[in-house]
């Protein structure tokens, strides 16, 4: 995955971000393919009664685009926000697809990333479909170690789908 990494940043634009900076909001155009150097960013989308619904963190060494924006140029379907100071750099899909177009190895790399990520997001649709909260917050700590340190508890508890009170509940019955 380095090659692909490699592309990104030193064909792409560094961005330094601080809580609450967006990077796209649901809506909006945006044909970037974002690579996390440091900090987290949420994915999140909002719902037509303003509840939001947490998608993924996304830690140091993630890549992140809205597929239906970079693919069809429709308007992302979520929004990307930073939740610590960090940096990403952004680089258009365009640019991306043309560099895979002149190198195998490239374009190799690119369909084993699309790969992991069509299984990430169907693991992530099993677990809201299949398991119950308490299952989703153990296979989130299991994930992303450190998430409980990085990450407010309402942001937890809305990854999980739960209010705040329940995911404090859930707590004390798995340290119990």
């Amino acid at each position: 995955m380095s090659k692909f990494q490699d592309l990104v940043i030193q064909n792409g634009r560094e961005i330094a971000v601080r809580p609450g900076d967006h990077l796209f909001n649901q809506g909006d155009s945006d044909s970037n393919v974002y690579f996390v150097k440091s900090g987290i960013l949420k994915a999140y989308y909002i719902r037509a009664d303003g509840k939001e619904h947490i998608k993924s963190f996304l830690p140091e060494g993630s890549i992140i685009g809205s597929m239906v924006a970079l693919v069809d140029d429709d308007p992302c379907s979520f929004s990307l926000v930073a939740v610590e100071d960090g940096a990403v750099v952004g680089l258009p899909f365009s640019r991306l697809k043309e560099a895979a177009r002149q190198d195998i190895g490239l374009a190799n790399v690119l369909i084993d990333f699309l790969s992991v990520y069509g299984k990430r997001k169907e693991r992530r649709e099993y677990e809201l479909l299949s398991l119950s909260p308490e299952e989703r917050y153990s296979v989130l700590l299991e994930g992303m170690h450190d998430v409980e340190e990085r990450v407010n508890q309402a942001d937890l508890a809305a990854y999980i789908g739960v209010t705040p009170q329940a995911l404090s509940r859930i707590k004390r019955r798995i340290k119990s």
